[in-house]
């Protein structure tokens, strides 16, 4: 696995429970997920994503935890590249969550068009 970005986690970033507020985690692992289709495909101008695939929280994340977002292609369609995203605590090693977001290559008019990777 690769690795995309990193985030100290802040009081700012917590819910009400005190820890990562979801919405906030799906940015970040769609943030990440983007690093890695960038890196994939070496361009990032059309690019879209399609869709948050999945996104499991494994154990809380709460403040002062500094958080890897690692990735890896899970799956190449014709149009459509599937990233998978490890989120983990930097110093720990220990498995915060994880997920997976699918991404499309469009034209200038926003087309669906074929990536070529293989």
């Amino acid at each position: 696995m690769e690795l995309a970005t990193r985030h100290f986690i802040r009081p700012k970033d917590l819910n009400h429970h005190e820890t990562v507020y979801a919405g906030q985690l799906a940015d970040w692992l769609t943030e990440a997920a983007m690093v890695g289709v960038t890196q994939i495909v070496k361009k990032n101008n059309d690019v879209v994503l399609a869709t948050l695939k999945e996104m499991r929280v494994l154990k809380p994340i709460t403040s002062g935890c500094i958080l890897e977002f690692e990735y890896e292609t899970q799956h190449l369609g014709t149009t459509s590249i599937e990233i998978f995203v490890n989120v983990k605590d930097m110093l720990s090693q220990e498995q915060y969550a994880r997920g997976s977001a699918v991404f499309v290559t469009v034209d200038e008019n926003g087309k669906k068009t074929p990536h070529g990777l293989m």
